[in-house]
């Protein structure tokens, strides 16, 4: 064994000369290749020049100017155009979120909603058809529990335009504290004590018979599934408010919109006349909707929640930096709803055609022009979606279309004329509904309209009497 490692040991010596001398430039071995061609040796890593450029170690040249300037401006360039154009080709993905929450619209009443979300409600589901292009709209009918099984006619109904995500089912929680709010802000009666039949004990709420009807437009909810435009999405709202003049005749209507549902709302309201022409002899406006006849003026309240003036006006507000590229597409949008617009147009009145024995045209108000006069508008302080101005603008505008000289009035009695906004404390963009502020309001306005409608009621049946 020793033997073996001594002869190993021997042969790893000998093989360590010979290298020695291969590699020895003094060596005559190296010497007689000397005139072969040698390849270059890479620095080593201790040496400078590997640390340096390439341009510096005798390599390449630099980049020259107009490559940098297509690297530092051509690639945020074209990614900023990517974005811009991908923002227009989608924006009606971005503007109308059917489809928002996740399972919005295959949520089902019988089977998603909670069982206190309808405590002290009755809510069941219609269908309205848009006779224009046969769109099938879904939506809900909620009312006290103790009408919901009865055939009793409403004493009023208020039509709910959502905004632009989810389905009614979420608001139900809504549509509970508004129908508290109603029942509690109604006038008191006295009632009688079991003990004095002519003293009045602790006074009793009257009940009150109020029906929300809440409607999903195309591709909303169970809704058609079809592309919502603006156009699309009036003609809906329109057939609407002919389902509740129909299902519910002589009762009082009140609209009630939430965030772009108001600008619908507004855009609605005043693309329909109040002329007192027969509905055969109805004709359609340049953007599709028909001219409605004297039905609208069963419409008797609006109120406005956190509305929004426009789409544009909206894009500039959720992103004021001029740096981003989003505030310069607004010539680019498609379904602007500008609820301002619709307001100075309001004032012009609706173009008809009537005959006798020649064909003219008259001018007839629209029913924004009358409903201005009077409506209400709320606004959270702390609304971080929908800036409060936009809803003082709409309220100053409804004070000039109102033929109101004394403009806006702030937070007074609804027994006062003229267009009011009120600042609900507290309140965010969607829980303006949770504040005693806006149970107020609302039920005070609500209870006012009915108030109203029996009023005028009563004037037509001594008139005709």
């Amino acid at each position: 064994m020793n033997r073996a490692l001594s002869s190993l040991q021997r042969s790893l010596r000998r093989f360590r000369w010979r290298s020695s001398r291969f590699f020895d430039s003094s060596s005559p071995r190296v010497a007689r290749q000397s005139n072969a061609v040698s390849l270059p040796q890479r620095p080593p890593c201790s040496s400078i020049t590997g640390l340096l450029p390439l341009s510096i170690a005798g390599g390449p040249e630099p980049p020259s100017l107009p490559v940098i300037l297509c690297i530092l401006v051509g690639l945020p360039a074209a990614l900023w155009m990517y974005k811009s154009l991908m923002m227009i080709i989608f924006q009606r993905k971005i503007i109308y979120m059917g489809y928002a929450p996740l399972g919005s619209r295959t949520e089902e009443l019988a089977t998603d909603v909670r069982p206190d979300q309808l405590e002290g409600i009755s809510c069941k589901e219609i269908s309205v058809l848009n006779s224009t292009d046969g769109a099938r709209l879904s939506g809900i009918l909620v009312q006290p529990a103790q009408f919901g099984s009865s055939d009793v006619s409403p004493d009023v109904v208020i039509v709910y335009f959502q905004g632009n995500a989810g389905n009614p089912l979420h608001r139900l929680p809504v549509f509970q504290s508004l129908l508290t709010s109603i029942r509690t802000h109604a006038p008191r009666r006295p009632r009688l004590s079991s003990t004095a039949t002519n003293s009045p004990s602790i006074p009793k709420l009257i009940p009150i018979n109020a029906a929300i009807l809440a409607v999903a437009p195309r591709s909303y909810w169970k809704s058609t599934p079809r592309r919502p435009t603006q156009r699309g999405i009036l003609s809906d709202y329109r057939h609407v408010l002919e389902y509740a003049f129909t299902h519910f005749p002589d009762t009082p209507v009140v609209v009630y919109a939430h965030s772009l549902g108001g600008a619908i709302a507004l855009c609605v309201l005043a693309q329909l006349s109040e002329s007192p022409i027969p509905e055969s002899r109805t004709t359609a406006r340049p953007n599709g909707i028909g001219v409605s006849s004297d039905r609208s003026r069963q419409i008797q309240g609006l109120i406005l929640e956190n509305p929004m003036a426009s789409i544009p006006r909206m894009v500039a507000a959720l992103y004021p930096q001029r740096w981003v590229p989003y505030r310069y597409l607004t010539p680019f949008v498609w379904d602007r709803w500008d609820a301002l617009g619709a307001m100075k147009d309001a004032s012009a009145g609706a173009r008809v055609m009537t005959t006798n024995d020649a064909t003219r045209l008259t001018e007839a108000p629209s029913t924004l022009t009358r409903l201005a006069r009077n409506m209400l508008v709320l606004v959270s302080e702390h609304d971080e979606v929908v800036p409060r101005e936009m809803g003082a603008e709409i309220v100053e505008a409804a004070s000039g279309i109102g033929g109101d000289e004394r403009g806006m009035t702030l937070s007074k009695p609804t027994t006062s004329t003229g267009p009011r906004l009120v600042v609900v404390p507290g309140a965010l963009h969607e829980n303006a509904w949770k504040k005693r502020q806006w149970e107020r309001e609302v039920g005070t306005y609500v209870w006012g309209v009915m108030d109203a409608a029996r009023r005028d009621k009563v004037k037509r049946k001594a008139e005709e009497g």
